[in-house]
């Protein structure tokens, strides 16, 4: 009995393998953040076409794509270093992203790992083609190691810049971009979107929203400059901070945030700390009426008025004159996105799908046209539940 026992552990012991793919940690380059532009090739695309099923590719490859890999310098981490390095980084030219992978690999020392990625840089060139933007996107949708909910913003000019840019309070731009957006909710000016959100708005019907980030060369500073508007997988425009801000209070996204106006000639702030949304549709003929209701609860800040605040036909005062002029704003902002960009932004879609199914089953086909043709209006009204130091 003994002897068949032990027959068995040796036989178990013989199907127990080891790591047949160890790599050490020290092999391995961490890669933080991706950026994205044109390769020096990008513009021989119409070739492509050309290419017939059986021709070799290999000798047909283009460099559409400029890849850059930044990775923290391991040998800056450790207990008495800190748990923050200064990024390196590779750059290759390449005709897909796995394609760069492989080139940058074989230009390092190291393997490139991309699971943890926290970061994706897409320059506003490169959103100048669609079908690449398609390709890119649906490569890290397939990818099941990819960090889904790495950051992903539009970039002016060479991602590249903005890899190598070192930021005043941190180390890298990962680190520092990765803040800014942490902290996104004591400000409407910033929205932060992952890739996973990213993939959902554009599987839905190629349209999104992503943050813009700018470079001044001349002050030597990156900030976070509003929003790019991508349609059909293609950059169409940018909206600034303060019109990003009124758009995300249109959307009801806004847990926090401030807004101000002037009263009696002086700077008056409102800040945000919840919304609600109600959102109305009306069926009319071929097109229909939106009726979007906003509540907006804060805090009066920042006055300085001869009359008291406290008295209630004074905050009254204060709450329709913010009620006018956010209202006009998000009306505003809201027509922007629908004539100028055809760009639903505020989910106008999903609720008629969701409460209007017959409206919805009449109008599909025609949609961008219906949507553009349709009015809304947007009401807001300010409660302002506490108040804080007056003069």
């Amino acid at each position: 009995m003994k002897h068949k026992k032990l027959l068995i552990l040796i036989f178990m012991s013989l199907l127990l393998t080891g790591c047949w793919d160890k790599l050490e940690i020290d092999q391995r380059s961490f890669i933080s953040t991706i950026g994205i532009d044109p390769g020096k090739e990008i513009d021989k695309l119409k070739d492509l076409k050309k290419i017939k099923p059986g021709d070799p590719f290999e000798e047909r490859a283009i460099d559409e794509l400029s890849v850059t890999f930044g990775f923290p310098d391991i040998s800056q981490l450790g207990q008495q270093k800190g748990n923050s390095a200064e990024d390196k980084y590779i750059t290759t030219q390449a005709y897909s992203i796995e394609d760069g992978i492989t080139k940058s690999t074989a230009m390092s020392s190291k393997s490139i790992f991309i699971a943890d990625c926290q970061l994706l840089l897409l320059s506003s060139d490169i959103l100048q083609y669609p079908q690449v933007v398609k390709q890119i996107l649906d490569y890290f949708q397939r990818q099941p190691r990819v960090n889904k909910n790495m950051y992903i913003l539009a970039v002016d000019g060479n991602t590249e810049d903005y890899i190598k840019f070192k930021p005043y309070m941190e180390k890298n731009i990962q680190d520092y971009i990765s803040g800014v957006m942490e902290n996104s909710e004591r400000t409407a000016t910033v929205l932060p979107v992952t890739l996973n959100e990213l993939l959902i708005l554009l599987n839905e019907n190629g349209n999104a929203i992503i943050p813009r980030l700018t470079l001044d060369k001349d002050r030597n500073e990156i900030k976070l400059n509003g929003i790019a508007i991508i349609k059909k997988f293609a950059l169409v425009g940018y909206l600034t901070p303060i019109e990003t801000s009124d758009l995300e209070i249109v959307r009801g996204k806004v847990k926090s945030g401030k807004k101000v106006i002037y009263l009696e000639g002086n700077p008056v702030d409102f800040v945000i700390e919840g919304t609600k949304r109600k959102m109305n549709i009306v069926e009319k003929d071929q097109n229909f009426i939106v009726n979007i209701d906003l509540k907006l609860e804060g805090e009066i800040r920042a006055i300085s008025l001869e009359k008291n605040l406290g008295q209630i036909s004074k905050l009254k005062e204060v709450d329709d004159a913010f009620n006018n002029a956010l209202s006009i704003e998000c009306t505003k902002i809201a027509t922007m996105m629908q004539k100028n960009f055809g760009v639903d932004a505020i989910e106008i879609r999903e609720n008629i799908e969701k409460y209007h199914p017959a409206f919805w089953k009449k109008i599909s086909k025609d949609w961008e046209e219906v949507y553009k043709n349709s009015v809304i209006n947007v009401n807001v009204d300010v409660k302002a539940r506490r108040i804080g130091v007056t003069q």
